[in-house]
Formats: C-alpha cells, sequence, structure tokens
C-alpha cells in the first residue's frame, strides 16, 4: 500500500501491560462517534495481543488509507449485482452475499477476524510457493477497475476468517466509497464503504496453511517485549512506503500535548490520553491524522473465562466433554499398564509418569474427598500470610502430559486445541476469586512448545533447561511488579551464566520394565549455572526476604547436577538478588511445614511466599492438604 504520505510514529511503549481504566474508558467513550470517512483520529483498544489482533487493529477502518479526493470513475455499462461478484470466479459464485449473517461463520469465527495484508505478509514469510494462490486471488480482485483507467483499486479484500466447522477461508471486500454502481449491495456497517463476502475455493491452500494460521497468527499471544518490536517494526516497514519516522517519545507521551494541531484537539473535545502503547500521527493528505493504539494483556479471571468461552461454551462440563475420546484412552492405557509400572512409553521417544497420566482422568478437582480438595489449604495460608503483611504467590507447575498430550494419544487434541485439564483452569479461577495471586505457566509453556519444542525432558518429569529459564523469567517478572520490590533491592546485581553440559538417564526411565529401559540412552542435557559477579558461583539466601517452597521442580539443576541451574537460582538472576530455597522431593503440598518449623521471627522477615507445587499433585495426592499455621 504505497502512498506519497508523511507518517509520524509516536511508539509510547509501556514498562509494563497494565492499562489504566481512564483512558480505557475515554476510548471507548470516543468510538461512540468514531466515523471512518471523516474522523482524524482513531483510537483502538487491543486485548490478549495475537499478531492478528494487532495486525487487524492497526490496518481496519484506519482514516489513514481513505481517500478524502475520489478519481473520477464512470459506471460500467451493465450495473453488477451482488451475484456477478464473484471476479471472474475467483470466489465461489454461489457463496457472494453482503451480509455476514448470511455466512456459516460462528461467533467465534467472526471474532477471530484477519487483516488480509498483513496476513498475506505473514504467510508468505512463513512458505511463499503456498501463499502465491492466495496472493493471486487477492490480485484478481483488486484488478478489476471495471472499464475504467484509474491507478488505485475500486475494491480489495480487507479481511479474512476461517471457517472453524468446515475449514475454509472467506473474505470480506470493500468497496471505494465512491463506487456507486453496484446494485443491491448494502453498507452493513454504515462506514461509508460498501461490502461483500465470498468464499475461497479450498484448491487455493492447504490445511497446513491453515493450521499455521490458527497455531501461529491467531493464536500466539506476544510478550511486552515482542509487542515493542511490532511498533518498531511496523514504524519500519511504514517508513518505505509513507516515509514515516519515530519521534522523542520523552516529550510526546500524551495526546494531546503542546505540538497537537488546533484540529486534534477540537476533535478530542477535552479527552485526554495518558499512557498509549501506539500512538500514529499522519499528513497523508495534507492535514493531520492520529492512530492511538492501547494494548491490553488480560489477566485472572478474565482471560480463563475466556478459555471458558471459547472451549466449553461458558460450561466446565461442556470442556470436559469435549474431551471424552482422549481422556477414555488414557483411562484405557492406564487400565492396560501393570499398575506397579509408573512409566509410559509415548511416542517420538518421549516417557510419562503413571501419576502424570493419571492427572489427565480427573473431574472437578473441588469434588475430591477424604481433604485432598486443595482449594481450602491453599486459601487458609494465603489469609495467614496476608494478615501478617506477607503477599503470596501460588504457582502451579503444569504436567508433562499438559504440554504434550499429543506424544501419549492420538486422540490428543491438535496443535491450536484446547487445553485438556479444564478442571485446573476451574480451581485456578476460584482460587484468583478468593484473592490466591497465581502465576499461570500453562499458556506460556503451551506456546514454548510449539515454538522452540523441548521445554520438558523425554526421559523425565520435569523441565529443561528451556523451562527453567521460561519460568524464571515469568515469576521475576511478577515479582519486580510489588511495590516493595525496589526497596529491597535498589542495586540489581548482574548475574552471568554459564553454559555446562551433563548427562541424565531421566527418573522416568527408571521406572519402566526391565526389558524397556534398554531402548533408551542416558539424555545429553545443556544447562545454564548462574554466576555471581566475580565469577562463583549462585547460591541461595536463608535471610533473603523472599522464599521459594517447592518440590523436585525446585530441586531439579539446583540441587541435582549440574548444580546452581535450578529455577531459584534463574529467579534471582532476574530479578537481580538471591532468593530463600526451601525444598521437598515429592511433598510440594507439605513443603509449608518446613517453613513453619524455621519459627515466627524468620517468617516475619519475609515479603513474599511463593509456593510452587506440580500440577498432577492437585489430583488423588498421597496425602491430605492439611491446613499449616503460620507461627
Amino acid at each position: 500500500m504505497v502512498r506519497k504520505i508523511t507518517l509520524i510514529l509516536i511508539i509510547l511503549i509501556m514498562t509494563s501491560s497494565i492499562i489504566f481504566a481512564d483512558d480505557e474508558e475515554i476510548i471507548t467513550k470516543f468510538n461512540s462517534s468514531f466515523n471512518r470517512t471523516q474522523s482524524k483520529i482513531m483510537m483502538r483498544v487491543i486485548s490478549n495481543p495475537t499478531l492478528a489482533r494487532l495486525d487487524f487493529a492497526t490496518y481496519d477502518k484506519n482514516p489513514l488509507f481513505h481517500h478524502p479526493n475520489p478519481p473520477e470513475i464512470k459506471s460500467p455499462h451493465l450495473q453488477p449485482e451482488i451475484k456477478d461478484l464473484h471476479f471472474d470466479q475467483t470466489l465461489v459464485p454461489s457463496s457472494i452475499c453482503d451480509r455476514m449473517e448470511k455466512t456459516p461463520l460462528t461467533p467465534q469465527d467472526k471474532s477471530s477476524s484477519m487483516a488480509w495484508i498483513p496476513m498475506l505478509d505473514f504467510l508468505s514469510e512463513w512458505d511463499y510457493d503456498k501463499t502465491i494462490e492466495l496472493m493471486i486471488v487477492g490480485l484478481n480482485i483488486s484488478k478489476e477497475k471495471w472499464g475504467n483507467s484509474v491507478t488505485q483499486s475500486l475494491q480489495k479484500i480487507s479481511a479474512a476468517y476461517i471457517d472453524s466447522q468446515k475449514g475454509e477461508i472467506w473474505v470480506k471486500i470493500e468497496f471505494e466509497p465512491y463506487v456507486k454502481f453496484l446494485k443491491g449491495v448494502d453498507d452493513e456497517d454504515k462506514d461509508g464503504y460498501l461490502e461483500i463476502y465470498g468464499l475461497i475455493d479450498k484448491s487455493k491452500y492447504s490445511n497446513e496453511l491453515l493450521d499455521h494460521l490458527k497455531s501461529k497468527y491467531l493464536k500466539y499471544e506476544l510478550t511486552d517485549d515482542e509487542i515493542k518490536d511490532y511498533f518498531y517494526k511496523l514504524s519500519a516497514n511504514w517508513y518505505e512506503a509513507v516515509k514515516t519516522e519515530t519521534l522523542d517519545m520523552e516529550t510526546q507521551k500524551q495526546l494531546p500535548n503542546k505540538d497537537t494541531e488546533p484540529e486534534i484537539v477540537n476533535e478530542l473535545n477535552g479527552m485526554k490520553i495518558d499512557n498509549a502503547t501506539a500512538i500514529i500521527r499522519g499528513k497523508p493528505f495534507g492535514f493531520p491524522i492520529y492512530n492511538v493504539f492501547l494494548v491490553k494483556k488480560l489477566k485472572n479471571p478474565e482471560y480463563i473465562k475466556n478459555e471458558l468461552q471459547q472451549w466449553g461454551e461458558g460450561s466446565w462440563e461442556k470442556w470436559y466433554d469435549s474431551l471424552t475420546g482422549f481422556r477414555q484412552d488414557i483411562e484405557q492405557k492406564l487400565k492396560e499398564r501393570p499398575a506397579d509400572v509408573k512409566g509410559f512409553v509415548g511416542k517420538d521417544g518421549f516417557l510419562f509418569f503413571r501419576g502424570s497420566m493419571e492427572y489427565l482422568t480427573s473431574g472437578d478437582l473441588r469434588k475430591q474427598e477424604n481433604e485432598r480438595d486443595p482449594y481450602p489449604a491453599i486459601v487458609d495460608y494465603k489469609n495467614q500470610l496476608e494478615a501478617k503483611g506477607i503477599d503470596f504467590l501460588f504457582v502451579i507447575i503444569p504436567a508433562k502430559t499438559e504440554i504434550f498430550p499429543d506424544k501419549i494419544s492420538d486422540k490428543a487434541p491438535g496443535p491450536d486445541g484446547l487445553f485438556v485439564t479444564p478442571y485446573t483452569r476451574k480451581l485456578m479461577l476460584e482460587l484468583d476469586e478468593a484473592g490466591v495471586k497465581i502465576v499461570d505457566l500453562l499458556p506460556a509453556f503451551i506456546k514454548a512448545k510449539e515454538q522452540d519444542g523441548l521445554i520438558y525432558m523425554k526421559q523425565d518429569t520435569h523441565w529443561t533447561d528451556k523451562g527453567v529459564q521460561l519460568a524464571a523469567k515469568i515469576i521475576g517478572d511478577r515479582i519486580k511488579q510489588y511495590d516493595w520490590y525496589k526497596e529491597v533491592c535498589p542495586k540489581p546485581i548482574s548475574y552471568s551464566v554459564k553454559e555446562v553440559n551433563f548427562t541424565r538417564a531421566g527418573d522416568i526411565r527408571g521406572m519402566l520394565q526391565e526389558d524397556e529401559k534398554i531402548a533408551y540412552r542416558p539424555m545429553q542435557l545443556t544447562g545454564h549455572q548462574v554466576l555471581n559477579p566475580d565469577g562463583s558461583f549462585y547460591e541461595d539466601d536463608e535471610s533473603s526476604p523472599i522464599v521459594i517452597l517447592g518440590d523436585s521442580f525446585c530441586g531439579v539443576f539446583q540441587v541435582e547436577d549440574p548444580k546452581h541451574a535450578g529455577l531459584s537460582a534463574h529467579i534471582a538472576k532476574e530479578i537481580g538478588m538471591p532468593v530463600d530455597l526451601m525444598v521437598a522431593y515429592g511433598s510440594g503440598p507439605g513443603i509449608r511445614k518446613r517453613l513453619a518449623r524455621r519459627g515466627a521471627s524468620v517468617i516475619q522477615q519475609k515479603k513474599l511466599v511463593i509456593w510452587t507445587t506440580a500440577a498432577r499433585d492437585l489430583y488423588n495426592y498421597w496425602s491430605p492438604w492439611d491446613m499449616v499455621k503460620v507461627p
């Protein structure tokens, strides 16, 4: 989209994903009167920032790309009707309609809209040859001039949608406002642009292409750093085509500010934005036009409720029932394997622990009997710590079976499918509603699996070095949000890391039957030991105001080979200060007793207790989840 325009991109990147309610409310109020063809300001709030959502927000109905001075065109001799707008059968003729409600798209399909141009860019970078047919589809539609000799397109594909039931791509075609000769075509959204919808023949794209869109483009939520990169790349991409430049964000953090043009101030009508993620100002047609973007990451409980709506239509039972085939397959495998054999052989060299397999078959965790419901103990512990002025984080470490269900069963959901432990999500939601602060690792681990592959060891129940570092980054970022963090860590320590290779047979290998073990060699692994500034190895510190309670997931690589490379070491590296670590192998729920034995004087010196537990221990744990008194 090349135009001779000057755009100025103000990248106002926030240091966190927290959005001030006032800004969001202002944008909502402003958008109630937004007019695509007349407004000189466009404002967007972007929740759950996938690449698809960011692209759609920056391209859809953007007044920067509305031509106020239309060319003179003539109507064709025979005015086309809706049925004629298949563009030489580029679209399936029988599918053409002028309202989205006439398509088979579900509400979920409609909410997963993709801006056509950046979607094609994303696909072409992935596999140009597999994308070329879709490019030709777009070209065939935009090149139709209806007998006119104008250079610009009179219509183009603006958005695409995936029909989740049939695996087909539908597109929205928008006609420029000066195209007045179409018979029976409606302006569905009353934005000045007539539109139609049509189906692209399935021969133009592969299922692999659809899977790539669904798993990478529509699903993966960008990190804070990736969001920053997105807007910097947008600036760079637009620079070549439309002469963009980045202004000094130290002097341009508010809209309006002392340099804001009078006509923009007038349109804002007293409204003020203080914390935008990005603001774009342009002069494509001799007057300024602004884009304002506010990126919002949903926290508990909103995003879990979104999962419930997406995968269970608002019902935990429906989500659970949708996994019946997968769960029955797991139950059959458990039944066929001798009960005293704790190791299971999966696909591609993966081994799994019986306890983690059984965890996949759990129903509602809150309905467990004999004090196996973890909720009361967790909430009680939080309340006791809170009463003493101590913050509390609860970290559920995902089971390997949750991350790699496809390595266990042919009936596992596909790469873009639903999470396989819905009742753990329900427990997290209920804990959040009770005021328990949760660090949720599962979505990030699923994404990391899709991007980087191995985050759990193939022959072991525990995570790899990649998994350790990812968890440490997430937990470390959360720690740094506390108000007291800068007080206890005024001068962060600059730790470094040393890569080290080591060998580990794997705990599940030892659980296999004797005739099975011989097929599995010891694993050759890489870890990263954390070093102090003087080059000595990092050591946990009992006097630290931050204590981590955990099981073997905290011990692996820290107190075991290669040592000094575990979760606590990497959390320390992330936050720039040592932490206190308490480990009890096989007793994540019971680790609180060990901290209690240290006494009130020690506990009162803590600012934060981080209690980590393996997800599998949430179901059918070998002992009750006892209430533990905090002295």
